[in-house]
């Protein structure tokens, strides 16, 4: 297909430039009043995105640059002729609305995420921005602004939750370049890797849970709990999905369906073994819900629901300081009791996340170790023999420093004699036979 565009200039002096489209026709981009150098420039940008709209490839980059530089009139004019997309596409605010629109794959959680990122972005970049003026040192300035951004306790952003913006962020830039509307994603250096905060991180004590448990006001609550810390389930996510059908009286086990690991080939859905002391709660809970619908939890499950400050009230009506990170430390918990009786590959599959996740973010040393450290008695260093038989019985024991000294001058004057064979010592072996000679194996030879 021929590409190739052409300079026309008008009677009145205006330049025109003219092409043939993907369907053969006749496409003109009319200029007006301007040099003819300008117009044939237009031409080379015509020709280039003609040629990687038939190809499917971008353009090179001196056509990008120019675009991004270009003034709206010429823009608009290349977009009306279907060279280029329609500018308004790389504001802020609606490219993020569309884009999240037509993620149909997302779960209503991670739509909620989104949105909240989208409007950190627009009221730190506005929501006219044009996406191809960020910069990356504005990239820079927007996790400024994510750090300095304050909750109703007067506390800054966490460094892993700024982190978890950026990664979402760094997610609509690469789509605008996905879409060839940038070049580069201008967050791209940006740290977005979530890091273990070991500050966040609480070990729940079974006599701890105990206490929140009596605490509960009510079966609901206290299945929730033991599902989480006895169970580690995801809450709300993988608890309120657990259904009557899911639990196998017989072999004791659960299904738990996970649209965190959904979208993982086999990783939809796992089962979990029910548990001895997570095995009352359930009881306790079909005893109670007989006719009150398909779902363990029946209660407690409008979206409005705050489970987690629920949480925090109960702990505090335990007399306990609330902890951080209400119900993944009681995942982590569980984890951890797990791990210290059976191997990390089958706790990884139970409570649903790699080993590799695991050890970072969920795995804790608790008292129980230490205590379990401080009471192995402790083990006296094997005696060093230079032979295999024992010292007499009237031998004094040599004086460290001395046996050093000794070590060292015995260990020279070998070195200075002929090699011997350091295998197996025959007689240690209960073996006898004729003494290798002071030669070594070799036999001797003539002349050396």
């Amino acid at each position: 297909m021929n590409t190739m565009a052409s300079v026309l200039k008008r009677p009145n002096g205006h330049y025109w430039v003219q092409f043939l489209d993907l369907e053969k026709k006749r496409q003109t981009v009319r200029l007006g009043k301007t040099s003819r150098k300008k117009a044939d420039r237009i031409k080379s940008v015509a020709e280039d995105l003609l040629s990687g709209l038939k190809l499917s490839q971008s353009p090179d980059d001196k056509t990008l640059q120019w675009l991004d530089e270009c003034d709206d009139d010429i823009y608009d004019k290349l977009a009306a002729v279907g060279l280029v997309d329609d500018r308004s596409t790389t504001r802020l605010s609606a490219f993020i609305a569309e884009y999240i629109k037509s993620r149909t794959d997302l779960k209503p959680r991670t739509v909620i995420k989104f949105n909240a990122t989208k409007d950190y972005m627009v009221a730190h970049f506005g929501a006219e921005c044009d996406l191809r003026k960020v910069t990356e040192a504005d990239g820079q300035a927007f996790r400024i602004y994510l750090l300095s951004q304050q909750n109703s306790k007067g506390q800054g952003m966490a460094e892993n939750t700024v982190r978890k913006h950026t990664q979402i962020a760094k997610q609509f830039f690469n789509h605008a370049v996905s879409r060839k509307l940038l070049r580069v994603n201008p967050l791209a250096g940006l740290p977005s890797t979530v890091m273990p905060n070991k500050e966040r991180m609480h070990y729940i004590t079974h006599d701890d849970a105990a206490a929140v448990i009596d605490a509960c006001p009510d079966a609901q609550w206290r299945l929730i709990f033991a599902l989480a810390r006895y169970g580690a389930l995801r809450c709300p996510s993988e608890i309120l999905q657990l259904r009557w059908a899911d639990i196998d009286w017989g072999k004791q086990e659960m299904l738990v369906r996970s649209e965190k690991t959904a979208h993982h080939v086999g990783q939809g859905s796992r089962k979990v073994p029910i548990f001895a002391d997570l095995m009352p709660f359930i009881e306790d809970a079909r005893e109670l819900s007989e006719g009150k619908g398909e779902f363990l939890v029946h209660r407690y499950r409008d979206e409005e629901t705050n489970l987690r400050t629920q949480l925090h009230r109960i702990a505090e009506r335990a007399h306990l300081k609330p902890w951080p990170k209400a119900f993944q430390n009681l995942r982590a918990s569980r984890a951890t009791d797990l791990v210290m009786h059976h191997p990390l590959h089958v706790v990884s599959q139970w409570t649903g996340h790699s080993i590799e996740t695991m050890r970072k973010f969920y795995l804790q040393v608790t008292d129980e170790h230490r205590q379990a450290a401080l009471a192995v008695k402790p083990q006296l260093p094997p005696k060093q023999a230079t032979d295999c038989t024992t010292r007499p019985k009237g031998e004094a024991k040599q004086n460290p420093k001395q046996s050093m000294r000794d070590t060292v001058r015995n260990e020279a004057q070998q070195k200075s004699q002929t090699p011997r064979f350091t295998g197996f010592g025959l007689e240690c072996l209960g073996m006898s036979g004729p003494g290798i000679a002071a030669e070594g194996l070799e036999p001797p030879t003539r002349g050396l």
